[in-house]
């Protein structure tokens, strides 16, 4: 434990004497300077020197100077319960309070946030009353509890509400012509702990060896994540020490995640709610089909030849319409329509496109019959809505349609 504080406290010294030795002019200015180094940097000198200046400094969640480094609020540290709600917000992570405050004052921050144990900084110590921290103290012949209460005042919640016209606000309505002015600040420690993940993904040891074995066409085991589109965005330009300690460390920089809304395809298979036929079927794209079959139709020729490929066309719509059906089902989650969304579906349909009912589609053939005519009934009826001009056609057409739909059905097992 006092090996910590005592090296921290060394090091201060040894940059405090580099300086000024430089410009000593004999043995005696460096002997001189040697002593005041050991009087400035003795525990009994340097504790109680850092605890006044510990005011300078502010502990906080949410530092104002991330809008302006001129920025000045109230220090504010949020207290936010951890909910299971999806959202990466302050509460749902656990991330170190940042710093803000005269960056002449920053090493006694440094100081606070040396680790006693692994568990453990000084600041933690005087907080919880350590006993070994409460010896080094007494052996430097120093009051503990006056350097706690001092020390401690970092992490002093501030009543005040202040705020800055330097901090980006936003009105947000709260009712009818009323609005709340708010400071948008920003979590440091949660922008942290991001940038310390997504730097742990991509340039870690595991995913250096990993981007090797890539590039040599090898195997590995694990291989690597990573995250494109990334912008890096700074704060405090070439003084990122003056916006906070956790953006000094950061070197001032921070990454932002692309938030574009996502580019959608339209699905091509779409669930039926009460019909098949008109919520599933796009007579559209049929259209050629129709039309094909118009000019069969208007030919003034009755011969093999034109029957045929008036039966062709038809035919090829069926299978258009039962490989839609059979995509529905192999889509969807078997016992879909059992939901209550799907409650004003037929049973006829219900039967045909969802899994569950596979045996009863095996095992009863009076289905097929009813569906058999609904699809030529839709064939028929699409016909005539997509071309103007379309013949009326009658039973008998309708019965020779059903007959091709249930052939079909009956030579093609998976449309079961």
């Amino acid at each position: 434990m006092a090996e910590s504080i005592h090296t921290f406290i060394n090091e201060r010294k040894e940059l405090w004497l580099k300086d000024r030795i430089k410009k000593a002019e004999n043995e005696s200015a460096i002997a001189e300077l040697q002593q005041q180094a050991n009087d400035k940097f003795s525990l009994n000198e340097w504790l109680p020197d850092a605890a006044k200046r510990v005011t300078q400094l502010s502990m906080v969640s949410h530092p104002s100077k991330f809008s302006h480094p001129s920025a000045k609020t109230s220090s504010v540290i949020a207290k936010v319960e951890y909910c299971n709600d999806g959202y990466l917000r302050s509460g749902n992570v656990d991330y170190s309070l940042d710093v803000f405050g005269n960056a002449a004052a920053m090493d006694v921050f440094k100081f606070l946030s040396l680790a006693l144990t692994e568990n453990l900084t000084v600041l933690d110590g005087f907080e919880k009353q350590d006993q070994e921290l409460k010896k080094l103290i007494a052996h430097a012949e120093l009051d503990f509890d006056n350097l706690s209460s001092e020390f401690l005042k970092i992490k002093a919640t501030d009543d005040s509400i202040k705020t800055d016209h330097l901090v980006k606000q936003v009105y947000f309505p709260v009712g009818e012509a009323q609005y709340h002015l708010l400071s948008i600040l920003t979590p440091s420690g949660l922008i942290t702990r991001l940038k310390q993940s997504v730097d742990a993904m991509r340039f870690s040891e595991e995913t250096k060896q990993a981007k090797e074995s890539r590039k040599k066409n090898e195997h590995h085991e694990v291989g690597y994540s990573d995250i494109f589109d990334l912008t890096v965005t700074g704060y405090g330009g070439t003084q990122p020490q003056n916006v906070s300690v956790l953006n000094s460390q950061n070197a001032g920089r921070a990454y932002l995640l692309p938030s574009c809304p996502p580019v959608l395809e339209k699905r091509t298979i779409r669930l039926p709610k009460a019909d098949f036929f008109a919520q599933s079927l796009y007579r559209k794209n049929y259209q050629d089909s129709f039309i094909q079959l118009h000019k069969f139709m208007q030919l003034d020729l009755n011969n093999i030849d034109i029957r045929n490929a008036i039966k062709n066309i038809i035919q090829f719509v069926i299978d258009q319409i039962l490989l839609q059906a059979l995509n529905t089902r192999e889509y969807a989650v078997e016992g879909w329509s059992n939901q209550d969304y799907y409650a004003s579906l037929p049973k006829i349909q219900r039967i045909w496109l969802d899994k569950v009912h596979q045996k009863e589609r095996e095992e009863n053939s009076d289905w097929r019959d009813e569906l058999s005519r609904e699809v030529a009934r839709w064939i028929l009826r699409s016909y005539e809505k997509v071309i103007s001009d379309a013949y009326t056609l009658g039973t008998g057409e309708l019965l020779d349609v059903k007959q091709w739909v249930e052939n079909s059905l009956q030579k093609a097992k998976e449309f079961f």
